[in-house]
């Protein structure tokens, strides 16, 4: 599905709104796609665009709701001005003219829609230069360095068929600011299996014979999940259906109530997939370990080649599986009655990747586990903006928002 194809909103008070909202981070989808980011970036960039909206949002109550819809596009307009800066200027600010004027539509007089224009847009921009604040301090500018690979050691990763990358890609992201900070009691995945270990070798095996007895299914499942840089990536995918279960939830009553509930559906995803790379890629520089064919070339069959080319990163834990549980987590919170389906979507992200030959059962399997932990940790703390409260002045969110 393309990030920018159109949707019909259902029929209820508020729709149009919500609408009109979401239609940023389809816009970052798109941006997403046509910058070919990989997925932590991409999963950056739908964090910062969707907590602007939401804090703006919380921070504007005062304006009353047409307010604080301005100040929700204002505060993302100019948070992607910053995170795009190659695209054309003035883009984002014939959006946010564009969407935020249908926001005052009904309002009394012009002088009413002046003074609230002007106060939001204030709001919007302080948001803004707070969030822009933290991403210039977040670590996502530092380099790895060479340097920083461990020593050689028995399974550990190697460059493989056909990129035969030296270095990892996004090497610095376990430093990266999370928006949640992470529990003393998360889930912390135990070193993967080595080589010369019975169960290496199983799933060694595992992997090859998969390979050599995939069904039309698996091979499909593979194919569909495989979101690397040029997709909307596996954390896009999350977002988009998101998108959809917002769009077809019950309508609520009141449009302030809907505005927030698609709002904070929105936001909570991002950060749960923010966090839960910075997580995974955590665990994946802990241990540093090999991938599928560089055990099997090396134990099994000299000339295998996997369905899925091999991504230029450790293998354990499995970031589709991560990633994928953490936002199953907040969505299975937020529509319950949509459980078991987003259960066994999760579940299929993470099977894909051993279906396609690049990862581990163990990989997946851990990989899940500590993606629920970091969605459960989004859920329980309530954390879903960067001050996990509403905000009642500026002052009060610039201090909150940099903790």
């Amino acid at each position: 599905m393309h990030a920018d194809a159109p949707h019909h909103p259902p029929f209820g008070l508020g729709a149009a709104s919500v609408a009109r909202l979401m239609q940023w981070p389809r816009h970052v989808l798109h941006l997403v796609v046509k910058y070919q980011q990989n997925p932590l970036r991409a999963a950056r960039a739908l964090a910062y665009a969707q907590v602007a909206a939401l804090d703006a949002w919380h921070l504007a109550q005062p304006l009353g709701t047409a307010g604080a819809q301005i100040a929700a596009h204002r505060a993302t307009s100019l948070m992607l001005e910053q995170l795009y800066p190659h695209e054309i200027p003035g883009q984002f600010e014939a959006r946010f003219a564009m969407l935020a004027s249908q926001c005052l539509a009904g309002d009394a007089t012009d002088e009413r829609r002046t003074a609230v224009w002007d106060r939001a847009e204030t709001f919007g921009r302080e948001v803004a230069a707070t969030l822009i604040a933290r991403s210039l301090r977040d670590g996502a500018g530092r380099v790895w360095s060479p340097r920083q690979r461990p020593p050689d050691f028995n399974g550990a990763w190697q460059p493989t068929f056909p990129l035969y990358a030296a270095n990892p890609s996004e090497g610095m992201a376990p430093s990266w600011l999370p928006w949640v900070k992470p529990s003393a009691q998360r889930y912390d995945p135990a070193p993967p299996p080595r080589p010369g270990s019975a169960q290496h070798q199983h799933e060694t095996r595992e992997v090859l014979e998969t390979s050599r007895a995939l069904t039309p299914a698996q091979r499909e499942a593979a194919y569909a999940w495989h979101l690397d840089a040029g997709s909307v990536t596996p954390g896009g995918l999350w977002m988009l259906r998101a998108l959809d279960l917002i769009e077809q939830a019950q309508p609520h009553a009141d449009e302030g109530a809907a505005i927030a509930r698609g709002l904070e559906v929105m936001a909570a995803v991002a950060v749960a997939l923010h966090d839960a790379f910075i997580a995974c890629w955590r665990i994946k520089l802990r241990d540093w370990s090999e991938r599928p064919i560089t055990a099997i070339r090396r134990d099994l069959e000299p000339g295998f080649i996997p369905l899925l080319v091999t991504p230029s990163f450790p293998a354990y834990v499995s970031g589709h599986a991560t990633v994928s549980a953490a936002a199953c987590e907040v969505l299975c919170a937020l529509f319950p009655e949509q459980r078991s389906r987003l259960i066994a979507s999760a579940q299929e992200a993470a099977l894909s990747r051993l279906w396609g030959g690049i990862h581990f059962r163990c990989d997946n399997d851990e990989g899940l586990r500590l993606g629920y932990a970091v969605g459960r940790e989004v859920v329980a703390q309530r954390a879903l903006t960067s001050t996990a409260l509403r905000p009642v002045d500026p002052n009060t969110y610039r201090r909150l928002a940099a903790r």
